[in-house]
């Protein structure tokens, strides 16, 4: 695996760096809230959406007695601006497409700049192809810990890891409760985060012509300390960033994010585990194929867990009808090279024995447990070409990194599998997809089988994504993955 981490597959790489994950927003948003507590010089934020009004601490995770509206993004955040003389807080947002108006908080510009200290910056970033989005979803603290995955902090996000069929905390603005959702984060220390603390500087320059001084927004107390609560630590390893970067006016495009999938898929021996929320990329399905139709190579244990369908209308009229694409070639290839394949849902069952999906919006990867990427990038096209993105992988360098991955992937999948789940169905990748389908044939646990065989779409849905879909996923064939991404050892 040590060959997988090249200039091809990774903007950065840093040895013996500091890393843990984050599972769901219950734990990302209360370490993100214990992180700028102890903020000094800067608190910078890059995300596809935020809300001003989000609760990060929500139910027995606020203080005794403590106002709600004190644990809300926007008023906490200034509150600490305003109380530290030397704290400069900014939020850089996608400047959304029109698509997303009814999604997005009224006039948010407006309730930042009327509602904040001068050292409190909110700006919206627009320096994107057209159909394309900032999808970057980063926070960074005095440049020393720094927060990068699948969670925006917006309303309808937060979960804990229990999902519960009906949660008093699981509710966004108006009281307005909403479904199980799952997420799944990583928090770095030390040089990764002065890395996306660069990469913040760059956005932030590219959008509003300002050209910060990274130095004035670096605190050197504290080094390398992952100071906040965690869900699972990782030991100190080479871990890498990889980026896709649409091109731009005087900015060259990166692609790493894709050729880093590409090249840990033509290694996998044993096992592929995926959650991601969307999968539609044309290069992703082609690696896939490829290492299925390798007869000299061992036969694989694939398992994906995705939604149980697209969030919204428009997705599921506009990617819906590719995706079902690509998973009923996924299926035909398995079945010809002897692989198992295994695409699964994750449902609670009411009280009138009906299934509640839980949204998978997490965005990861695991092969053979002995690589692991996590960020913002989806499985689809325009996360491989016109979104920005960007992620964080391990590669396993020795049995202590293999354990450590292999543990948090047993820890997802129990999850998944729900509580009471025995660690033995999914400790061995062998006979894996079999155990599981055995689960969901016997209604025991959460996981639900997806549906692979295609299903024509409708003249509705066939003719919006004939008109949409080179603008809301573009296809990408991945004619220009450098030879080094793809070539064998």
């Amino acid at each position: 695996m040590d060959r997988i981490f090249t200039d091809a597959t990774t903007w950065r790489t840093y040895e013996r760096a500091s890393s843990a994950l984050l599972v769901d927003g219950r734990d990302y948003y209360r370490a993100f809230y214990e992180a700028a507590l102890g903020a000094k010089r800067s608190i910078c934020l890059l995300g596809w959406q935020f809300d001003s009004d989000v609760l990060l601490l929500r139910g027995d995770d606020l203080p005794a007695g403590a106002d709600p509206r004190d644990f809300e993004l926007m008023p906490f955040l200034d509150r600490l601006c305003r109380e530290r003389p030397e704290l400069e807080v900014r939020v850089l947002a996608w400047d959304h497409s029109v698509v997303f108006t009814f999604e997005r908080e009224v006039l948010q510009q407006i309730v930042f700049d009327l509602s904040t200290c001068e050292r409190f910056t909110f700006r919206y970033d627009d320096t994107v192809p057209l159909g394309g989005s900032h999808h970057q979803k980063v926070a960074i603290v005095d440049g020393r810990i720094a927060f990068l995955g699948s969670q925006d902090i917006c309303h309808a996000r937060w979960d804990s890891s229990a999902h519960l069929l009906r949660d008093p905390r699981r509710q966004s603005r108006f009281g307005i409760a909403y479904k199980p959702y799952h997420e799944v984060q990583a928090v770095v220390a030390g040089a990764p985060a002065r890395s996306l603390l660069e990469l913040f500087v760059e956005r932030w320059r590219n959008a509003t012509g300002q050209a910060l001084d990274v130095a004035s927004l670096v605190r050197d107390a504290g080094g390398e300390v992952l100071d906040v609560p965690v869900t699972l630590s990782m030991p100190r390893a080479t871990v890498a960033l990889s980026r896709t970067t649409p091109a731009g006016d005087a900015r060259e495009p990166a692609r790493e994010v894709r050729e880093l999938h590409v090249r840990a898929i033509a290694r996998a021996e044993r096992l592929i585990y995926v959650e991601t929320q969307y999968l539609t990329s044309c290069t992703v399905r082609d690696a896939l194929l490829e290492r299925m139709s390798d007869r000299s190579r061992p036969r694989l244990e694939v398992v994906i867990v995705m939604p149980h369908r697209p969030q919204k209308l428009k997705e599921e009229l506009t990617v819906g009808p590719g995706q079902s694409d690509v998973l009923e070639a996924l299926a035909a290839a398995a079945a010809a090279g002897g692989h198992a394949l295994g695409v699964y849902n994750v449902a609670l069952t009411d009280e009138e024995g009906r299934d509640v999906y839980v949204y998978i919006h997490s965005k990861l990867m695991i092969v053979d447990d002995a690589f692991f990427t996590v960020g913002s990038a989806n499985l689809a096209n325009r996360s491989m070409l016109v979104d920005s993105e960007i992620n964080l992988s391990w590669c396993a360098e020795d049995a202590e990194l293999r354990r450590a991955i292999r543990r948090a992937r047993v820890r997802l999948m129990l999850e998944h599998l729900g509580e009471g789940a025995d660690a033995s169905v999914v400790v061995r990748p062998e006979g894996m997809v079999a155990r599981l389908d055995a689960l969901v044939d016997a209604r025991r646990g959460r996981l639900r089988r997806r549906p692979v065989d295609h299903q024509e779409p409708g003249v509705i849905a066939k003719a919006m994504h004939e008109i949409v879909c080179d603008y809301v996923d573009p296809e990408d064939r991945a004619g220009d993955v450098t030879d080094d991404a793809v070539r064998a050892d």
